[in-house]
């Protein structure tokens, strides 16, 4: 029984499959019309395109042709620019429908923006909420790319585009400010281009700085609240210096630098709302200590 087995084994061709496949989409979307769907294969440098004859109506069926296989994802965008995603599909002989419905809807992470086939992958690395990004350039458009959304710290826009454009990306964060612009090429293999603190710092004052005595920055990210004090102090909690900034409050990107000779071990800021926030580390691309909503610090204990 097992040589039968092992027999058939050997002769069982387990390439024996098509190159694509009929799968069928059906929009769940309410009163959207789908538009365009696009895929990414893995280890595939570029996104490819599902023929759609028509846009696909609500409520309505369509069968296209894709690649036999597993697809990493599965990209779909209506007529007002609202992008559905579905990740992990396997194209099979038999394969299942693909029901794009409202959970679908991207929602934070990574936000894909089509306008060719090579991707631009741009990171939201500063502390702050970025409400818009805008790139300036040849056969670019000169829209939001966020649309509704919002790119939080850490989270990406990946921008598809024709091979050989070179635009000019800025941001905008949720108080107005704009940052300075960074030059995105496509393509730009394993190239990660990032939205910094620094881009920002323009927008802000420079407070205390006199050229010479050692210290830190401190940099204000704390959504539309001020900073009115700072405090530098030695990892053994030694109070090294202490900046009363109430009459003059620290605004967004607002910059002061604290003094200090014997090694920073943390510093805590105070707001406008006396609320505290700490960093025990400075920022790894600036150098500064940049103090975010995430940097508040949180009591446990209950009023009584």
């Amino acid at each position: 029984m097992f040589l039968l087995f092992l027999h058939l084994l050997c002769n069982f061709n387990f390439l024996d499959h098509p190159d694509s496949v009929d799968v069928t989409i059906n929009n769940q979307l309410g009163t959207r019309n789908i538009t365009s769907a696009s895929y990414i294969l893995p280890n595939s440098d570029h996104l490819s395109t599902v023929h759609l004859p028509h846009p696909l109506l609500p409520e309505n069926t369509m069968t296209v042709r894709v690649p036999y296989g597993y697809i990493n994802r599965l990209i779909f965008e209506t007529e007002d620019g609202t992008v559905y995603t579905t990740n992990g599909y396997p194209a099979s002989t038999n394969p299942e429908t693909i029901s794009i419905s409202l959970a679908d809807k991207e929602f934070g992470g990574l936000f894909e923006r089509i306008y060719g086939i090579y991707p631009v992958a741009v990171r939201n690395s500063t502390d702050v909420n970025v409400v818009s990004v805008f790139l300036q350039g040849d056969s670019v458009p000169c829209t939001n790319l966020l649309r509704h959304n919002v790119l939080l710290p850490d989270e990406i826009l990946r921008v598809w585009l024709d091979s050989g454009i070179t635009a000019q990306l800025s941001a905008i964060d949720l108080e107005g400010n704009t940052s300075t612009p960074i030059t995105i090429t496509a393509p730009a293999p394993d190239t990660l281009y990032r939205i910094t603190s620094e881009l920002f710092f323009s927008n802000g004052n420079e407070i205390g700085y006199n050229g010479s005595s050692p210290g830190s920055w401190v940099v204000n990210c704390i959504t539309l609240d001020d900073i009115v004090q700072v405090e530098a102090f030695s990892s053994e909690g030694l109070l090294l210096d202490g900046l009363d900034c109430s009459s003059s409050p620290l605004s967004t990107w607002d910059r002061v630098f604290v003094m200090h000779r014997i090694p920073v071990g943390y510093i805590v800021c105070t707001d406008s709302e006396d609320r505290t926030y700490s960093a025990n580390n400075a920022d790894s691309i600036t150098g500064a200590f940049i103090f975010g909503d995430l940097n508040l610090d949180f009591g446990f204990g209950f009023p009584e």
